[in-house]
């Protein structure tokens, strides 16, 4: 795997609410690089930089005392007097296509691009899962509160995927990684493998990586 950056470079982990990343203990990772997450993740773990695009999930956190910064679309901020409430960082390319306009992209990728700008040059990624096993929606909060039913049909996960591409071409020189508990059949995107700065790790074997 030639984990050589280790100690070296700024590490990220970009925590997703897939449901890979369901009874994986997150603490033993903040050691080893910053914590970056998604929505309803502070329920659980308080991460070092939480991106919430839903109004709703901001107004949560506030309300249940959530003490980091929490990162937004710019529509939402003049509806916060908090300063720990945070303007998500804009896009350097034209937004030209639906998926590649801001509005568009979900907390996942938002937080993926917010360690990108504060100089992360390694992206580890837990819980972006793309897909759902069983057609159903793939989260691990789903059917609690600002969340949809566990019934509810999966999301397309085209935007996510093509955002994602996105950043392989924008940061050449900051490595992915994609982490899952069976990472040999998790179904990676078409055409990824032509880019040299994404790679795939088995998500029960990081921890002994990156302490190796």
């Amino acid at each position: 795997m030639g984990w050589f950056w280790q100690g070296r470079m700024t590490v990220a982990f970009c925590i997703g609410n897939g449901e890979s990343r369901q009874g994986y203990d997150l603490e033993p990772l903040r050691a080893h690089g910053t914590l970056y997450g998604s929505n309803a993740i502070y329920r659980d773990t308080s991460v070092d930089h939480l991106v919430c695009c839903d109004k709703r999930m901001v107004e949560e956190a506030l309300y249940n005392n959530y003490a980091g910064p929490v990162y937004t679309r710019t529509d939402w901020i003049s509806h916060f007097r908090d300063p720990q409430v945070k303007t998500l960082p804009t896009f350097s390319w034209d937004e030209h296509s639906k998926w590649e306009k801001t509005f568009h992209w979900g907390s996942g990728t938002h937080s993926a691009h917010l360690a990108l700008k504060q100089k992360a040059r390694v992206l580890i990624m837990i819980g972006h899962d793309f897909w759902s096993m069983d057609g159903k929606h793939n989260n691990v909060y789903k059917g609690t509160h600002n969340y949809q039913k566990p019934d509810y049909s999966a999301v397309d996960p085209s935007f996510w995927i093509l955002q994602f591409t996105k950043l392989f071409q924008e940061f050449p020189d900051t490595q992915f990684f994609f982490c899952q508990p069976d990472i040999d059949n998790w179904k990676r995107p078409d055409d990824w493998d032509a880019y040299t700065n994404v790679q795939y790790q088995e998500l029960s074997s990081l921890l002994s990586v990156l302490t190796g």
